[in-house]
């Protein structure tokens, strides 16, 4: 019997391999756009707060699309399957808390205080203004926590394991490393890097941890919603303009 986590017969080598090497250049592609275009990418009106978001999201969706409708790698599913189950929901949400609260306590050494309350009220006058808030509150907390897990715990990380035909753990490190380094693309102070560093790392590795021990992608991607959704009780600061770090 296969513990949960653990690599089956049916993980084949040379396609996690192929696997790895797909995600490999969806995220360099990502790294190269971020990079390039630091402010985002100009979008008018409501949806906006998506400026930020695209540049990252479209590499990784490209990749997931292309692995998972190419049915000879779509197979290697064994390590991390793409599923929840009502258990995971307390599993995540556990995690999310602890993380957040591990996370404010490095703001509060770093930066002197919670960042994320430095943000005001949110205007909801217009119908714009609503769209706005829903299209930033849903971007925050749904859509990229799904978007970034089922790419770094659902394709990289059951990838490597397959690749090293074992290695879960060092499998959970180096997505854990990817995922804190594509949020460190946009600090801009050695604060910043090291709150968002040490963070995001922290958010890696945790989800990392669920998904290999679990052997199921829910606790990963329940973590990342609850801690980007725990953030909403220190000031909503990825819609009012505080300058607190969402990791999403």
């Amino acid at each position: 019997m296969t513990n949960p986590g653990e690599p089956t017969q049916h993980d084949d080598q040379p396609i996690a391999r192929s696997r790895l090497v797909i995600a490999s250049i969806g995220f360099v592609a990502t790294v190269i756009l971020v990079l390039a275009f630091p402010a985002g990418v100009r979008i008018p009106g409501p949806f906006s707060p998506l400026s930020g978001y695209l540049l990252v999201w479209l590499p990784l969706l490209v990749t997931l699309l292309v692995v998972g409708l190419t049915p000879r790698w779509r197979l290697v599913t064994s390590a991390v399957r793409w599923s929840i189950r009502p258990i995971d929901l307390l599993w995540g949400a556990a995690a999310g808390f602890v993380l957040r609260i591990a996370v404010s306590s490095l703001e509060i050494l770093f930066y002197g205080g919670l960042p994320a309350t430095a943000g005001g009220a949110v205007p909801l006058d217009t119908v714009d203004q609503v769209m706005f808030f829903i299209v930033a509150l849903l971007a925050a907390v749904a859509l990229a926590p799904i978007i970034e897990e089922l790419f770094f715990r659902g394709l990289v990380l059951p990838s490597v394991i397959g690749t090293l035909r074992g290695g879960r753990w060092i499998a959970v490190v180096i997505s854990g490393l990817l995922f804190a380094i594509l949020h460190l693309l946009v600090v801009t102070t050695v604060a910043q890097a090291i709150v968002v560093g040490v963070g995001t790392l922290l958010v890696g590795l945790a989800a990392g941890s669920l998904a290999v021990v679990t052997g199921r992608l829910g606790p990963a991607i329940v973590t990342h919603v609850v801690f980007n959704t725990s953030i909403l009780a220190l000031g909503l600061t990825a819609v009012t303009g505080g300058t607190g770090v969402v990791i999403e």
